[in-house]
């Protein structure tokens, strides 16, 4: 048993001091064995490289600051030009009429049609009817104490059935609308 543990092992050498395979830590070249400083002198040396970090952080700093303060003379310079300068005639666009004699809609086009009429036609639409049947459906079941399982389910989806049948009748109006228009224009 011993045997076969030792042959599943892997054979190459690791090195103790740096982790790496393929040599023993007698050999390792990667780090020395014995310290080239004292704790004390690497100490002192991280921290003379954190404070030569910090240097060129406050200087950065410094330096970006006074960018922004450049930036900002150069804004209010140009606001202040901006000012200065006299005003184009801008809102034209905004106070002129976008209608002119050949694009005024013609009379027959805007003229509306009868909204019991596109009611009318929009109730008669498959799609109406049978989510106002669901709805009606739905609407009797609550009134019922006791649901089995499927009319629970029925009557949970009430807001969805809602406004699936609001959005199919603005629909079928909107198609209504269309074709009351088109057979009045014909």
């Amino acid at each position: 048993m011993a045997s076969v543990v030792m042959s599943c092992a892997s054979t190459a050498p690791v090195c103790m001091r740096c982790r790496k395979a393929g040599h023993m830590a007698k050999d390792c070249q990667s780090l020395p064995f014995l310290r080239l400083q004292s704790v004390a002198e690497e100490r002192a040396q991280r921290q003379a490289q954190r404070a030569e970090k910090d240097r060129q952080f406050e200087a950065r700093k410094a330096e970006n600051e006074k960018q922004i303060a450049e930036f900002e003379s150069r804004k209010a310079a140009w606001e202040a030009r901006q000012a200065a300068r006299p005003r184009k005639e801008t809102d034209k666009w905004d106070s002129d009429s976008a209608y002119t004699e050949s694009t005024v809609p013609s009379s027959g086009f805007v003229d509306e049609v009868d909204t019991a009429e596109v009611e009318s036609r929009a109730s008669m639409d498959k799609k109406v009817r049978k989510l106002a049947k669901v709805l009606r459906e739905i609407c009797k079941l609550e009134e019922c104490e006791q649901l089995e399982i499927l009319q629970a389910a029925k009557v949970a989806r009430k807001a969805e059935v809602e406004s699936e049948l609001e959005s199919v009748l603005g629909l079928a109006r909107a198609r209504a609308r269309h074709e009351l228009r088109r057979e009045r224009a014909s």
